[in-house]
Formats: structure tokens, sequence, C-alpha cells
């Protein structure tokens, strides 16, 4: 009787914390990372297009040095990215850009290539 009251309230107590940690953003339910990560990526690729030559396309890399931090009141996401522009015939070019984005990562607020090789 005493190992199943246990069991019960130490599993009462696993959902409780669970839905204490989602409700304060600190746990990431499937598909919202997903969804944020794919919001940026199609930002990053259309902001990268919209500059190109026609026949380029862009294939986005790696991420590094990210961040979220409030600026003026409103919260903001910056990284850096790698991404290559492919040319018709298959040339790569790799660049390297620092981003700042708005919180749901869906406007580039700010773009500064810093490298391109």
């Amino acid at each position: 009787m005493r190992k199943s009251r246990f069991v019960k309230t130490a599993g009462s107590l696993v959902v409780i914390m669970l839905i204490v940690l989602a409700s304060a953003g600190q746990l990431h339910l499937p598909g919202h990372g997903n969804r944020t990560n794919r919001s940026f990526e199609e930002t990053v690729v259309s902001h990268v297009q919209a500059t190109l030559a026609k026949g380029e396309k862009v294939e986005l890399g790696s991420r590094f040095l990210c961040k979220d931090y409030k600026e003026n009141g409103e919260l903001r996401f910056a990284c850096n990215i790698t991404y290559c522009v492919v040319s018709e015939n298959g040339v790569k070019e790799m660049h390297t850009a620092h981003v700042v984005c708005n919180e749901d990562k869906d406007r580039i607020i700010e773009w500064k290539e810093i490298e391109k090789q």
C-alpha cells in the first residue's frame, strides 16, 4: 500500500513539474523548436535569395554564437550563420553573416556580412 501511494505521489509531482517547466518556456514541446527553426531558415534563405542572380541557390549551413536579448523592451535573437551560394554550374561560395531577428525569428532586423570565402 505504501509503495503504490509513493508511485502515485511521485508521478503527480513529475506531471506538475513538466507543466510548470512548459508554461515557463523552459521545456520545449515537440514541434515548437522545429517551427521557430524552420521560420528562421526560411527567413534567412529568402533574404539571401533576394540578392542573388537568377539560377543561384542558397544552402544554409550552421549557426553559432546565438543569444536571445532584449533591446528597447523587445526580445531579439542574434547569431552568426554560415551559408553557401551555389552557382548554376555547382560552384559553392561560403559566406558568414551576423543576423539579428525578432523574437519569432520571422523578420530580419539587421544583417551584416562577416566573411566571404
